[in-house]
């Protein structure tokens, strides 16, 4: 299998297992604060998270792919999470739960149709620094992989 075809079926399962994720909480469960820190996300705030990462990663990838360097060096992605997650968390549940499966499938859609050289091209990632996009797009699943980590953990208390 290549690596195009790995990373496009990883992005495509690990969406699916978030979406079940989601969709399994109970109406209390949805304004679980997650964090104690900065912004004190809840269960709420990191659907809507997720949503706006899921539209402005892999519009920079394409950025990048095309031959742009990526991120300012000075870029400040606590500012931008702090910023974008609030105004996306704006919207109800059910919008950012279908928001999130279209564009998880459109990010599977344009892995789909990269090669290995897409792959390799390296551009600045807001977390990451400069990297290779194929270490972008696996950041993507465990980024969220991460978060539903600290969810459950919350959750389970």
């Amino acid at each position: 299998m290549s690596a195009v075809q790995k990373i496009a079926d990883t992005l495509e399962r690990e969406g699916q297992k978030t979406l079940a994720f989601f969709e399994e909480l109970t109406n209390e469960q949805w304004a679980t604060q997650v964090y104690s820190d900065g912004d004190r996300w809840t269960v709420h705030h990191l659907l809507a998270h997720f949503t706006e990462v899921e539209g402005s990663i892999p519009a920079l990838i394409k950025r990048i792919v095309g031959g742009e360097p990526g991120v300012a060096e000075d870029f400040d992605i606590d500012r931008w999470n702090a910023r974008y997650t609030m105004e996306m968390s704006a919207h109800d549940r059910g919008y950012l739960l279908a928001e999130f499966a279209a564009r998880r499938a459109a990010t599977v859609a344009m892995v789909r149709g990269f090669s290995e050289d897409d792959l390799a091209a390296s551009g600045r990632h807001p977390f990451l620094g400069q990297a290779q996009v194929k270490d972008m797009l696996k950041l993507m699943y465990v980024h969220l992989m991460q978060h539903q980590r600290d969810m459950r953990n919350v959750l389970d208390r």
